[in-house]
């Protein structure tokens, strides 16, 4: 029937062209899908968006009198088929108006479906005989005024029943006030089983959740919506596609639905709201940097302490004893609230795992240097020495760049060497660095990064400025001012 259909929707548009087609047929939604089918095997896709789009005059078209209308262009397959199209021509925007609102209804009441249980109602007749048991007001009984003989919990079933004929009688006296106050006629409701509830109203997307096809579209919808920012809708789809599929997404999809929500995550306001996705990363790799670097710039933007970070934290070194990431995530924490030497112990654990890792040398070298400040080191030298020594292992490392060069001099200059923090420093100006690009984490968008002026990997001008308050300490003001006019001068 539908292949005869075709043909004669096609015969029709050769004969009369699309205008005078839909004029016949203009409320016919299949005739509508078939005729945008053909348009798209001939490559008319404008023409294709034209004939499925809302009409601009909404009100003349839709009859309001009619319960049971519903206008075409209203239509989940209509939707779908309009959402494809956008979908292949790259028209984001346009895609994610079509398809999103059908989308987001379809969860919630797919969502609702679940939360909903038939409740079991009793008629009169057999909350009557249940009562039965608690009748003891039979003069001719021998028990007469005795317990009833039943089990606990009959007796409990029956005990309800009673309050709820009561409660139902005390409703219909106070029903049958409210009509002889008004001065209507009362009629007893002589049913005796409740109303039967609403049923949910049908989603626009029947098999959204069922089909492979819909999976992919829900994905690309996501991603749209994260591309086009709008990361509250897109993590809200995520969500409710995750609970409502999760025994029948395939394991990929689900993957990247969570990546996805992972990214959205450090996006956000929020955080919160995407941590339980950065922690299954971490979880399904524990020993991957890449994955470890999404979870760290999710918690470093959480102002406050978060209890289920510190948990998961201490959970994977139990379990994982070997992954350094944790280990220097620790580190990071108590450096934050200057506890120097407990962050010391963690940088030294992961060294011991790590020992040709710039960072954590750099991070070794930098909370040693901090200890040697402290009151209550008794031999601040060899504390010293032993920072410094990390921070020149760094240096070797990093092949002397100039970054590397720069934390050697901010360390002499911290400590109070100043002779050694300018020579330091002017190794520094003498360097020059290019622009390496910012690292992005997975199905991170980088048309969505923050434009960069040239010269973002230089430290020229912190070293500059650095040098320039030694001078200006010492006494050496016309240099001080040189300095700032050579490199700190826009």
């Amino acid at each position: 029937m539908g292949l005869i259909f075709n043909r004669i929707t096609k015969s029709w548009l050769n004969l009369e062209g699309p205008k005078k087609t839909l004029d016949v047929l203009q409320d016919n939604t299949d005739a509508r899908l078939t005729l945008a089918t053909l348009l798209l095997e001939e490559a008319k896709e404008d023409e294709a968006i034209l004939l499925l789009s809302p009409p601009k005059s909404l009100e003349s078209t839709v009859d309001r009198n009619s319960d049971e209308f519903q206008p075409w262009w209203l239509d989940g397959k209509v939707k779908l088929k309009l959402a494809h199209i956008y979908r292949s021509k790259g028209m984001l925007d346009e895609f994610v108006d079509a398809i999103f609102p059908s989308v987001q209804e379809s969860l919630f009441i797919e969502t609702l479906k679940q939360k909903v249980r038939v409740k079991k109602r009793l008629s009169k007749s057999v909350l009557s005989e249940r009562v039965k048991i608690l009748d003891d007001h039979q003069s001719d009984n021998v028990f007469h005024g005795f317990r009833p003989i039943a089990s606990t919990f009959d007796l409990s079933k029956a005990s309800r029943a009673k309050k709820l004929l009561q409660k139902k009688a005390t409703r219909k006296e106070e029903r049958k006030a409210a009509a002889m106050a008004a001065g209507m006629d009362w009629y007893s409701d002589t049913s005796d089983d409740e109303s039967p509830e609403q049923k949910l109203r049908e989603p626009p997307l029947p098999n959204l959740l069922k089909d492979e096809e819909h999976h992919r579209l829900i994905l690309d919808l996501c991603k749209a919506l994260a591309s086009s920012q709008k990361y509250w809708e897109a993590l809200d789809i995520i969500n409710l596609t995750l609970r409502l599929t999760y025994n029948i997404m395939p394991i990929e999809k689900k993957e990247e639905l969570r990546s996805l929500g992972a990214q959205i995550a450090y996006n956000i306001t929020d955080p919160k709201r995407g941590f339980d996705y950065v922690k299954y990363i971490v979880h399904q790799h524990p020993y991957s940097i890449a994955a470890w670097n999404c979870y760290y710039k999710v918690i470093s933007r959480l102002e406050n302490r978060f209890s289920k970070h510190s948990k998961l934290l201490h959970s994977m070194r139990v379990r994982y004893k070997d992954s350094v990431p944790p280990i220097v995530i620790f580190g990071h924490q108590f450096t934050m609230i200057s506890q120097h030497q407990i962050a010391a112990k963690e940088y030294l654990e992961a060294y011991k795992l790590m020992p040709e890792n710039p960072l954590i040398n750099l991070c070794a070298g930098t909370a040693l240097i901090n200890i040697a400040l402290g009151l209550r080191v008794q031999n601040k030298h060899q504390c010293l020495a032993q920072g410094l020594a990390f921070l020149y292992n760094n240096l070797r490392l990093c092949e002397n760049s100039q970054e590397a060069l720069y934390n050697i001099a901010r360390a002499y200059h911290h400590v109070g060497l100043v002779s050694l923090a300018v020579t330091y420093y002017e190794k520094v100006l003498a360097t020059h660095e290019r622009d390496l690009p910012i690292p992005k984490l997975p199905y991170e968008n980088t048309d969505l990064g923050e434009k960069k002026k040239p010269g973002y990997c230089d430290l020229r001008r912190e070293a500059a400025y650095n040098l320039h308050l030694i001078y200006k300490k010492s006494g050496a003001l016309d240099l001080a001012r040189q300095i700032l006019k050579d490199h700190c001068t826009i």
